[in-house]
């Protein structure tokens, strides 16, 4: 963790915050659906999720790191999840299958930008793997189950 830094440390910072609001969505979503499978499903993305940002959060802490969250990370949040917000609260079940797939691709994309920014640490590295191993695995699922039903 030597090479966590207050300027390298904005990307997981990034990524701990769409981690949270994800969390967050996935579980009101859970509560929500009508489908019993679908909301098993949302619910145990949610906790995976909460999971990853903890995950993000003790590599900061034990390197020493802090940095307030920005404009720009607030952004983020905002575009990432607006579309998937909008479409649980309709509950329509082929609109939140549709907006997890979207959403799922966006973090994956900013799994991405975040490797590239901390290529040069390798135990971060290792951890965001496993985190965008997590994702894919998540959105095969969701597609999966959007071809079952």
């Amino acid at each position: 963790m030597d090479n966590i830094n207050q300027n390298n440390s904005l990307p997981l910072y990034h990524l701990i915050a769409t981690l949270e609001d994800t969390k967050r969505v996935y579980l009101k979503a859970a509560e929500k659906i009508k489908d019993e499978v679908l909301s098993i499903l949302l619910e145990r993305f949610g906790y995976q999720r909460g999971r990853y940002s903890n995950e993000l959060k003790q590599l900061l802490r034990q390197a020493g790191a802090s940095s307030p969250i920005d404009e720009f990370t607030l952004k983020l949040l905002h575009q990432t999840w607006m579309h998937v917000k909008a479409a649980f609260k309709f509950g329509q079940k082929e609109a939140v299958i549709e907006a997890c797939i979207k959403g799922e691709e966006t973090a994956l994309e900013n799994y991405s930008i975040a490797l590239e920014q901390l290529q040069d640490n390798d135990a971060v590295k290792m951890v965001l793997l496993q985190q965008v191993n997590g994702i894919t695995t998540v959105l095969n699922t969701i597609k999966e189950f959007k071809g079952k039903s």
